[in-house]
């Protein structure tokens, strides 16, 4: 049985207090952009900062922060899945595994039985004496969700790259994650970049923008007060039709870095550094080709025998003459950022979701000009 209690919360200087009881059995997304707040909030969760100021207690105690009980604290099961706590090297992917369910007082025996039966669901068996570096970027994620799984935490947080699965995976954890709650009595709190598609999944939701929780309910409550009805969006649509009329402005604004990509791996990361993002668009001359993050580029730097295209992502992408609709179902619906091109695939600029929804929002409220 778990419990997680926030009295009077604040993660920065300028956010307001947060009160908060999250219960047993609850599967909670925070949704927001990545640097909004939610990694901070997890981060503090997992006992790794304090709050700017009020409480946080975890089963009516305060999280402790000194080293050695921090450590047996979370060994109790707390497990925090994100890019910071990786397989480790020198171990294959089994040895990983195993570990941490010995970790967690699972004979090794046992342990091995578990871990065939469970990446056996994903066709992930063949991976076992894999080492990590050796694993493709899916497959990295996929196995770090399955060592925390496998220890059936009773907190479990997840970051961000759950969002990098794509929509099978990501629904098939979600039912994971939701059955855990369900037969553990277990706490799993997602940063989700994408929460239209946890709707069905999620029972509460937290909300962050600039570091502050600006909303946080059941889902259904906030559904049904029209903060994620993309249906109540969508009736924009008889004001403007294309997505040139209504967002020709927002392309020009915060452009994510563009790249050739012929760039060697290192010289993209000395790029990517100076201007301090952690996402490239990369162009073959005014095409898009697709995207890279700062993660995919280290790989890369790591296994130089591979050329760069191979760590590639496929960008989410709309054409600037699509309808509205298009344009909210698969970026604004979703929370997700998206690249506009045109017939000739040429990449024409970003489309971020929240000067989007600024947009969208202000059609709403506002009365149309006649």
């Amino acid at each position: 049985m778990s419990q997680i209690q926030l009295s009077a919360v604040a993660l920065n200087d300028v956010s307001k207090p947060l009160n908060l009881n999250l219960c047993t059995g609850q599967f909670v997304a925070l949704c927001g952009d990545i640097g909004e707040g939610c990694e901070d909030f997890i981060a503090m969760l997992f006992g790794e900062h304090s709050p700017n100021q009020g409480k946080v207690r975890y089963n009516g105690e305060p999280i402790p922060h000194a080293a050695k009980a921090l450590t047996q604290w979370r060994r109790k099961g707390v497990m925090l899945v994100a890019w910071r706590l990786p397989l480790i090297e020198c171990l294959s992917v089994v040895d990983n595994l195993v570990l941490a369910l010995q970790i967690h007082g699972v004979a090794p025996l046992r342990a091995y039985k578990q871990i065939h039966a469970a990446l056996a669901e994903d066709d992930l068996t063949e991976l076992l004496n894999c080492c990590p570096e050796q694993l493709n970027h899916m497959q990295h994620v996929q196995l770090l969700l399955w060592r925390a799984l496998l220890c059936k935490p009773e907190l479990l947080l997840v970051e961000s790259l759950f969002s990098e699965l794509p929509a099978s995976l990501r629904e098939r954890w979600s039912l994971r994650f939701k059955a855990l709650c369900q037969s553990r009595h277990s706490i799993v709190i997602v940063h989700a970049t994408e929460i239209a598609m946890m709707s069905q999944y999620a029972d509460y939701v937290l909300a962050f923008v600039q570091g502050e929780c600006v909303a946080n309910g059941f889902y259904d409550d906030l559904s049904s007060a029209g903060l994620w009805s993309s249906e109540r969006l969508l009736s924009a649509e008889s004001a403007e039709n294309s997505l040139q009329m209504v967002c020709a402005g927002q392309l020009a604004q915060r452009p994510v870095l563009q790249l050739d990509y012929r760039l060697k791996a290192d010289v993209a990361l000395d790029a990517m550094q100076k201007v301090q993002s952690s996402y490239a668009y990369l162009l073959d001359g005014k095409q898009l080709v697709g995207g890279l993050s700062l993660y995919q580029v280290n790989r890369a730097i790591q296994q130089m025998d591979k050329p760069l295209k191979q760590f590639i992502d496929h960008l989410p992408t709309i054409q600037a003459d699509q309808p509205l609709s298009d344009v909210i179902a698969q970026g604004a619906a979703r929370q997700r950022d998206l690249a506009v091109i045109n017939q000739q695939n040429e990449y024409l600029g970003q489309l971020r979701y929240k000067p989007l929804m600024a947009t969208l929002s202000k059609m709403l409220s506002e009365p149309p000009v006649h």
